[in-house]
């Protein structure tokens, strides 16, 4: 399982942890793997059945003005329980100043000790969206994640089958591009699947004939998205005469990535075809289905009604 360092926490600059390193740096290769963090509380008055020995450990104000209320050999024996729980790291909010037997405890069990300037609740908030975001089930897909009409397509299907070509008609429409080639999913949260492009290929778009171009340049900033949430997966496949397509959309095709279910829709392919105004009509028309409107439905309710009237007649 992915995880991350204690170093990598120490370094980030984008969420502003303000992080130093105040005891146990031999430590800072351990990793972390779970999300969630615990913030201490009761655990510091010798309640460790309650802590959670694989999750970043919280120390506010609370915590400090309790240890630092206690006799010294008081002290000491719940700091040496709590170093000895196998804990990843602690981390101490609003520059408190830490009691010394804390500091030689981290520092002969190797456990990261880190101070940060921000109050608990700023800094508990920062640190939950920073794992959530790093410790998120992901994979790779190959295709194209396109934003149309603000929502999340992924276009699927073999290799030459006309994908790219159908992504470039789509940005001279007005919609936008996420990525090509290769897409990064994140399931974030419970259900939401995040997808953006690999740093290498970000604003790239490969056209057979052509090669790669540059859609920021060629179209501007408006033609490309960082990241879209995926809502829609759009399959483009071979036009064979022998099989038996979907006319009245009754069916409802699920396609599954992450463990995540989402709305399929099979696109056939073949010369003369736009498939690319295909591909805006099926989200149009998943907008209109998320609002209600189901249109195949209320024609198969219309028909059904009209048959039970005649048979009546």
């Amino acid at each position: 399982m992915k995880g991350i360092t204690v170093q990598e926490l120490l370094e980030n600059k984008k969420y502003g942890f303000e992080l130093e390193v105040i005891a146990g740096s031999k430590g800072l290769s351990k990793n972390i793997y779970n999300p969630r963090i615990q913030k201490l509380g009761l655990i510091v008055a010798g309640f460790m059945v309650y802590l959670h020995p694989h999750r970043v450990q919280i120390l506010g104000n609370t915590e400090i003005s309790y240890l630092r209320q206690l006799k010294p050999e008081e002290r000491e024996r719940i700091i040496k329980e709590l170093c000895g729980q196998e804990v990843v790291c602690f981390i101490v909010t609003r520059n408190l100043k830490v009691p010394e037997e804390f500091l030689q405890e981290a520092d002969a069990r190797s456990i990261p000790l880190l101070r940060t300037k921000l109050v608990s609740s700023t800094f508990i908030d920062r640190i939950m969206r920073y794992l959530e975001e790093g410790l998120a089930p992901s994979a790779v897909v190959h295709g194209v994640l396109m934003e149309i009409m603000g929502v999340g397509v992924l276009m699927i299907g073999r290799s030459g089958i006309g994908k790219s070509e159908n992504a470039l008609e789509l940005i001279m429409r007005g919609h936008r591009l996420v990525s090509d080639d290769a897409i990064q999913v994140k399931r974030m949260a419970a259900l939401d699947l995040i997808g953006d492009a690999p740093e290498m290929i970000k604003d790239l778009l490969e056209i057979r004939g052509i090669g790669v171009v540059d859609i920021r340049h060629l179209f501007g900033v408006s033609a490309v998205r960082e990241k879209a949430k995926i809502e829609l997966v759009v399959e483009l496949v071979d036009w064979d005469n022998a099989m038996e397509y979907e006319r009245l959309g009754l069916k409802d095709e699920k396609y599954r990535l992450l463990a995540v279910d989402l709305p399929l829709v099979r696109i056939p392919v073949s010369p003369g075809r736009n498939a690319s105004a295909v591909v805006e009509l099926a989200c149009r028309n998943h907008v209109l289905k998320q609002g209600g409107i189901h249109t195949a439905r209320s024609l198969d309710e219309k028909m059904l009604l009209s048959m039970q009237k005649k048979g009546k007649v």
